[in-house]
């Protein structure tokens, strides 16, 4: 009687002991799916890339997204072994959505770089969902189209140049963010049929030149370059308002076409006979002077009327540019 006792102690603690390990591997496969959750949930950052018919994805710290002086950059290098493409890929793009350059650099297969166009790179890449909130660090958008093969021999400049099929998508939820201790110079203005928006300017200041010797000249993502052409430097001018017509020499704003063919140099050569010159008339306000990080800034407004031999193109009534002083 007492063996029957004992061996029914025994089954009963080993169905305990079962139904313990029971419990703890569903314990385990509870917070085991959560943790796969989680991780799921960790994947913060990520870029979806088709390069051509090959298609790659990073994600998280495998690349940089960071935000400085009104500009986010992205950038990754992909090196997944001997028998993976081995490449760099770079984008910079304003907080509005325009792009400013996309490069993709592959090692071993050439020393040429591909990039966007140099003028109207528009013309080849679309931004499409653009977001950017600065406030939650988060940025999303989608990218399509072509980039070119870059070319720095000056008199292959007309041929039309390699282009590679790019397609990707950047999700950013903790972008870094980097004060701006810098000033980026701007001009931009909407109409029915045009719209400029800076991606980059270049401006210089010329002794030689008896007429104008400042020139600031401001480069849209479509292909147009507006330039403000002074006698002195913006900053030196008196607050209030200039008027020009079309044979006015001094203190004027010009307005350019870029009519040349799709070319990614790096260099940003100026070729007079790729650009359209239009006439313009109107005016120009200087509404204050600022310091900015230690930069001389001028704001102001601008009104223009663009004429293509006396047709009336493009009235701009809400013109604004802000130039970082010269001197």
């Amino acid at each position: 009687m007492v063996k029957n006792i004992k061996v029914n102690l025994q089954s009963k603690n080993l169905m305990n002991f079962s139904v313990k390990i029971l419990i703890s591997f569903f314990i385990l496969l509870f917070f085991s799916c959560n943790k796969d959750e989680i991780e799921k949930e960790e994947i913060v950052n990520s870029i979806e890339l088709q390069i051509e018919n090959e298609k790659f994805k990073v994600e998280n710290e495998t690349f940089v997204a960071n935000e400085n002086c009104n500009t986010i950059f992205v950038s990754f290098t992909y090196d997944r072994g001997k028998n993976e493409p081995h490449f760099i890929f770079e984008l910079s793009i304003t907080k509005k959505g325009v792009v400013r350059k996309i490069s993709y650099t592959r090692f071993g297969e050439s020393t040429k770089p591909f990039d966007t166009a140099d003028f109207n790179p528009k013309g080849l890449i679309s931004i499409n969902n653009f977001v950017s909130d600065e406030s939650k660090k988060y940025l999303n958008f989608d990218f399509n189209g072509e980039i070119l093969e870059v070319e720095s021999n000056i008199p292959s400049l007309d041929q039309p140049q390699k282009r590679k099929r790019i397609i990707g998508k950047i999700t950013v939820n903790k972008i870094s963010i980097t004060p701006c201790t810098s000033f980026i110079s701007d001009l931009n203005f909407k109409t029915n049929n045009l719209t400029f928006s800076t991606n980059y300017h270049a401006d210089s200041y010329d002794p030689n030149l008896k007429v104008n010797p400042y020139n600031f000249r401001f480069y849209s993502d479509n292909g147009y370059r507006a330039i403000i052409k002074s006698k002195k430097d913006l900053w030196d001018l008196d607050k209030g308002t200039y008027t020009f017509d079309h044979n006015s020499l001094e203190n004027r704003v010009d307005l350019e076409q870029y009519i040349g063919i799709f070319r990614a140099t790096q260099l940003l050569w100026i070729r007079p006979i790729d650009w359209k010159k239009f006439q313009t008339s109107g005016s120009y306000t200087i509404k204050e002077h600022v310091i900015i990080n230690g930069l001389k800034v001028t704001k102001g407004e601008m009104i223009l009327q663009v004429y293509d031999n006396g047709v009336l193109l493009h009235t701009i009534n809400n013109g604004a540019f802000e130039v970082t002083g010269l001197n």
